[in-house]
């Protein structure tokens, strides 16, 4: 080799610092899979894949349809929203893609289900990794390499909801939108970068310059398609259009006013816009304005935004032409605007709504009331959120950021600050010191805002939102502020406020927060006049720019990041302590699936297949290709399960039927007014159309949640709307007598709800009982000094609970104490709950609720507070999930009995997951002309002659002996009498294949003609010998007991027991 040639050869040294960066961003983006992929094995249990959430299941749902039918997502499902069906919406998109392609990969082109699961299941671990690379580069863009690196590392220690929604299991898109969104940035920055420095300008395109507009076009065409990418993945992406429209709106007046052309930036955005605009053509899917479906909300905004950097390009030229003053361009751009917006109001109403209503929804901190229901979606620094995690605002912050977040705030307060101050202008140094005083006042001072937000009708956190966009348009008018700096500035306000009014957006603040770290770093570095570019430049370092860089660095990362510290103030040191984002990583599970899974596997092998219900011939195909529609035609034989929407997607996944609500929220209205409904024919309102479709609705799905005050009933509380009613006409808090610790007080309302009648008794009847509540109204001062009246238990020596020996006892009680209450406590009510005719109990969870933590805190607390042992607040045992199916019920008639007369029927049945007995019991009366008629949902026999093979039930609970029917005393011939049978009930009559009545005939006997002279009752229940229930309504022998009915001897009318059970 010559010395030329050796010369001109990189040394290993010069290799090394032009490409150190690469090995170090491998090992950051390994150690993040790695901390992400901690609790693998957690998610596989007995060769199931499980995931956590609810969401991630349904993309299992389209991952294995995109396998299938790849590379084409799923147009229409209708095994979901019942009667409806739904369109994808956020689901089946690039996302749903890439994981399916992956799988076809690694399967080789056939994948199995475990396969494509396991492949799902990492998933969210590598695009989260993935993400440092984005940020790296967009850190290297604003502040050098060593900066990127910097902001990569804040980003792999950061243990919050970025690195939540990463964790292996979290399948859902939401960390792939970080990803995607990064990347778009860093696309638009390119993009920027090279038109302020190429200038394309007007005069370019019309002598149709390619040499000079080719870089230019060519970036800002690739950051168009990362941007519709960004939307490919995440349909309401077009949130990121409204941050870059806002900023070219700042950007382009500033460079008018401060004596530059608008022309370049511009001419990224009217680009970058529109090849936006006709790449979400491509996945074009509904003509209305809906964000979370590819509808035309996306092209028109986008097309809109392109338009509007046009427009203000054209403006200066306008301004140019007639020789105005600069100045005044802000006024008509705002004006220009202002009447743009006025004319979409008016022409486009619906397009307007939805941009208002979604920028106070993503932005705004205005989140409704169904919305603070979804956990991903309510505010950040909600006060009942801190409370319930004994946390302050920041405790919070620093369990999830450590000093990051405001570190971070730092550097884009100096980043917006530095134009202003550079020159040394008393005017504009007097600007930024004012701009950052008034904002300083909206935390210590935040009164004259919110009374402000009150006059308009908004929040003052909005008012805050305002006042900062002004400032920093005001900040723009007076600087001239580099083109990429300002984007980076404006985009990471909006996913700030975004991330303050929805907690899901602080997967996206990540990125940014560690993005201003690396800034702030670089910052230092910059003044420091830090060099390690060469081994030269490092021998040249001195010893205080070494230890201020490294101080800077620990002071960001060692808080929370690197040693934990307490955020919370519960007094217990092990659980005040923050984590750090290893040990955060092996916080998490599959949560309650496994709970539920027991009872989907058996509703998928022992209720019928969608459209063979009732021996239907009409199989609706899992994987099908269904074109979209609004209204799916189902096919007879079909029906839904009703539950609430958060059970949606494994309904539909595990158990492979067909919810009425899902975790899209829809169906949500009416699974509340159906769970919630006082009475069966108001459930019936409810389901609707759920009813009078093919099968209509056949099943219920409840578990311990829905009905317990501390976990999910509020919830379908908020959806609720047919009657003015709200969660506390359903309970309310009570406070043990010293005021440390409370129960829930539960209302009659409550007990009358059909959720907690089916879950608590099983449709059973039930009696109040002899038990009080006893409070007095005590003064309370909460945690911001505010005083209240809340409720309390006795002060001194009185009990909260009291005994009585009989109802009169308790009801005379209460009548003379106005804060007083029958029942209320566990599974005592108020009044009397009748028993329901159409729901009867097929199945319950071998998982009990006992073995969850949120229970077994309720139920101590409960009896801490009301002396009440866990015991005895449930009727039943607390299964974690129970299911119930929605029948005809067999309808039993008899005549020749008093008229007006009180008639019981009873029946045991026993449930085979847990050997558990309970006894169904319904009442009612006969009519004026001594007539009887019942509709009875449990049947007693011919439970082996129905399955899912002839399009019916395989019942699990099913009953150990005949109904009992008996009516009360009355009086025949001046002699008492009782009328009582017993009577076997067919499978066929209750699940609806048998449509005649049952008639039956009840003997009637004295029950006092067998009494002893010692005071004992020698009368014996007759018991029948061979009761057959036929289709015909005999048992063949022609009796008058007719389907096997027989007489047996009185016995005494009792009311259940508040603790009868077996």
């Amino acid at each position: 080799m010559s010395d030329d040639q050796s010369q001109g050869s990189p040394s290993v040294a010069d290799l090394f610092f032009d490409w150190y960066q690469i090995p170090v961003l491998g090992i950051v983006v390994a150690v993040m899979v790695a901390i992400r992929l901690q609790a693998y094995d957690i998610f596989i249990r007995d060769g199931s894949v499980y995931f956590s959430g609810n969401d991630a299941w349904y993309h299992l749902r389209e991952v294995e349809y995109t396998v299938r039918n790849w590379p084409f997502t799923m147009p229409f499902d209708p095994w979901t929203q019942f009667p409806y069906g739904t369109s994808v919406g956020q689901f089946g998109t690039l996302y749903d893609q890439i994981v399916a392609t992956a799988a076809l990969a690694v399967g080789l082109g056939s994948p199995s289900q475990e396969l494509i699961a396991k492949t799902l299941l990492v998933a969210p671990a590598v695009f989260g990794a993935l993400v440092a690379i984005p940020v790296y580069a967009i850190g290297k863009r604003l502040a050098g390499r060593v900066a990127g690196l910097f902001g990569a590392v804040v980003l792999l220690l950061l243990p919050g909801q970025f690195l939540q929604r990463g964790l292996v299991g979290f399948a859902d898109h939401n960390i792939a939108e970080p990803l995607f969104q990064t990347i778009a940035v860093f696309a638009l920055l390119i993009a920027i970068g090279v038109a302020t420095r190429e200038k394309p300008v007007w005069e370019l395109v019309v002598d149709r310059d390619v040499d000079a507009l080719r870089q230019p076009l060519l970036w800002s065409a690739l950051a168009g398609v990362a941007v519709a990418l960004y939307m490919w993945v995440w349909p309401p992406g077009i949130l990121l259009v409204g941050i870059f429209g806002t900023y070219l709106v700042y950007q382009l007046t500033s460079d008018y006013v401060t004596g530059g052309s608008p022309e370049p930036v511009a001419f990224v955005g009217v680009v970058s816009m529109t090849v936006t605009a006709l790449l979400i053509l491509v996945q074009f899917e509904t003509t209305s304005f809906s964000p979370v479906e590819y509808s035309l909300l996306q092209p028109v905004v986008a097309l809109s935004v392109a338009g509007g950097a046009a427009l203000m390009a054209g403006l200066a030229r306008a301004f140019d032409g007639r020789d105005l003053d600069r100045r005044y361009y802000p006024v008509g751009v705002v004006g220009i605007f202002a009447v743009a917006a006025g004319v979409v109001a008016v022409a486009l109403p619906s397009l307007f709504g939805q941009i208002q209503a979604n920028a106070f929804r993503f932005i705004g901190f205005s989140a409704g009331a169904g919305t603070r229901t979804i956990s991903e979606a309510q505010p950040y620094l909600d006060p009942g959120i801190l409370q319930q995690n004994a946390m302050n605002a920041t405790g919070r912050i620093m369990a999830d950021y450590g000093f990051t977040l405001f570190t971070g705030v730092v550097a884009v307060i100096w980043l917006l600050a530095k134009p202003l101050v550079r020159d040394g202008e008393t005017e504009r140094i007097a600007y930024a010191a004012g701009s950052l005083s008034l904002i300083g006042l909206l935390f210590v001072a935040p009164g004259p805002f919110r009374a402000v937000g009150d006059a308009f009708g908004v929040v003052s956190e909005l008012v805050g939102v305002v006042l900062v966009a002004a400032i920093l348009f005001g900040a723009v008018l007076q600087s001239s502020y580099d083109a990429e700096e300002l984007f980076f500035v404006i985009w990471a306000a909006f996913i700030t406020s975004a991330a303050f009014t929805q907690v899901r957006f602080h997967y996206y603040l990540a990125p940014v927060v560690a993005i201003a770290n690396a800034y702030l770093i670089g910052q230092i570095i910059r003044y420091l006049d830090l060099d390690a570019s060469s081994f030269d430049a490092l021998s040249d370092l001195q010893g205080y720019q070494v230890l201020a860089v490294l101080a800077a660095v620990m002071l960001i990362v060692t808080p929370v990041l690197l040693v934990p510290m307490s955020v919370r103030n519960t007094g217990n040191p092990s659980v005040d302590r923050s984590s750090t984002a290893w040990q955060a990583a092996q916080d998490t599970n599959t949560g309650a699936i496994t709970e539920w899974d027991g009872s989907l596997q058996w509703m998928k092998s022992n209720t019928p297949a969608p459209g063979t219900f009732g021996g239907a011939d009409n199989e609706m195909e899992y994987y099908g290709t269904y074109s979209r529609t609004d209204d799916y035609d189902y096919p007879a034989g079909a029906y839904g399960v009703q539950s609430w929407w958060d059970y949606g997607h494994w309904i539909t996944v595990r158990g492979e039927r067909i919810p009425n609500a899902n975790p899209f929220q829809q169906g949500a209205r009416s699974a509340a007014n159906f769970l919630l409904a006082p009475n069966e024919s108001a459930a019936q309102d409810a389901l609707g159309e759920r009813d009078a479709e093919a099968t209509g609705t056949r099943y219920v799905m409840v578990d311990w949640q829905m009905v317990n005050p501390r976990s999910k009933f509020a919830a379908p509380t908020v959806f609720y709307d047919d009657g003015n009613v709200s969660q506390s006409d359903f309970y309310g808090p009570v406070y043990a007598s010293n005021l440390r610790g409370l129960f829930y007080l539960r209302n009659q309302r409550y007990y009358d709800s059909l959720m907690v009648r089916l879950y608590a008794y099983h449709g059973s009847a039930m009696e109040p009982q002899p038990i009080v509540v006893d409070w007095e109204q005590r003064r309370a001062q909460t945690q911001a000094g505010e005083t209240i009246s809340i409720r309390a238990g006795p002060q001194g020596d009185q009990r909260m609970l009291r005994q009585f020996p009989n109802m009169s006892a308790a009801e005379s009680y209460v009548a003379n104490d106005s804060t007083s209450q029958i029942g209320g406590v566990g599974h005592f009510p108020t009044e009397r709950v009748s028993a329901l005719e159409h729901y009867r109990l097929v199945k319950v969870s071998e998982s009990n609720a006992t073995k969850a933590s949120q229970y077994q805190r309720g139920t101590r607390s409960t009896f801490a507070v009301t002396g009440v042992p866990p015991s005895s607040q449930t009727l039943y045992e607390p299964s974690w999930v129970k299911s119930f199916e929605k029948v005809p019920g067999a309808t039993v008639t008899s005549d020749g009995l008093p008229p007006n007369t009180s008639v019981r029927a009873r029946v045991p049945m026993r449930v085979s997951t847990t050997n558990e007995t309970f006894t169904y019991t319904q009442e009612t009366r006969t009519n004026e002309d001594g007539e009887l008629q019942m509709t009875l949902p449990y049947s007693t026999t011919g439970y082996d002659e129905y399955g899912p093979s002839n399009g019916y039930t395989n019942v699990s609970v099913r009953a150990t002996g005949p109904y009992t029917i008996e009516t009360g005393l009355a009086t025949q011939n001046g002699s008492f009498v009782q009328f009582r049978s017993q009577v076997q009930i067919r499978e066929g009559r209750v699940n609806g294949d048998i449509e005649e009545p049952r008639a039956v005939t009840l003997e009637g006997n004295n029950p006092f003609q067998n009494i002893s002279l010692s005071g004992g009752n020698q009368s014996e229940a007759i018991e029948p010998s061979d009761p057959v229930d036929d289709a015909t309504g005999g048992d063949g022998a022609g009796d008058d007991t007719s389907d096997g009915a027989s007489a047996t001897q009185p016995s005494q009318l009792h009311a259940p027991a508040a603790d009868d059970r077996a």
